[in-house]
């Protein structure tokens, strides 16, 4: 897979661990996770400090050989963390359609128990107790950026504040997206 490279601090690495910048048709800055949208693009970290160095350089501008762009930092960032949460909701969907998801803490130690591959995923509103509970069965625990109204209402359901999703491509493609949400989130 080839390399690409952050436009401000230079990094390098695959193309998922950044997001991809275009000139929109109104000559604003347009964000992407993959590079489906046509013309010249740029790559930036998902990190609040790549992004807000857009705006002191002109690295972006001679990346996109477009002068004068409207950058603004603060919609890139909300565009971003927009796409990594429709990305993760789409995942977490793919992986109830493959029968690979189980809701509701007693469904996700279930599955834990059963030493079964894959990771744990706690809303971001769950309580200390919980969390410290589910901490003793899980290896690992990473909270997504939806509150369990939300994870609830993905599924239909009531309010779901712990979930285990059992396959381990899915769940490290979910856990690669809410890193990258959580970093641009600590702005």
């Amino acid at each position: 897979m080839p390399e690409r490279t952050c436009v401000v601090c230079r990094k390098k690495g695959e193309a998922n661990v950044f997001f991809r910048m275009v000139v929109g048709p109104e000559g604003n800055v347009v964000c992407e996770l993959g590079s489906g949208l046509p013309g010249r693009g740029a790559r930036c970290c998902f990190d609040v400090r790549c992004v807000e160095g857009l705006t002191r350089s002109n690295r972006l501008e001679n990346a996109l050989r477009k002068k004068r762009l409207r950058i603004d930092a603060d919609e890139l960032i909300r565009n971003a963390r927009m796409l990594l949460a429709q990305n993760i909701k789409g995942m977490l969907s793919a992986s109830r359609g493959k029968g690979v998801l189980a809701l509701g803490k007693e469904a996700a130690v279930k599955e834990m128990k059963l030493s079964n591959p894959g990771k744990a995923f706690v809303s971001r509103d769950i309580s200390s107790k919980n969390l410290a509970n589910l901490k003793r069965v899980a290896e690992e625990v990473y909270s997504l950026p939806f509150d369990m109204e939300e994870l609830g209402g993905l599924f239909r359901r009531r309010p779901v504040g712990v979930l285990f999703v059992g396959s381990s491509l899915l769940a490290d493609g979910i856990r690669l997206r809410a890193m990258q949400e959580k970093a641009m989130s600590a702005g």
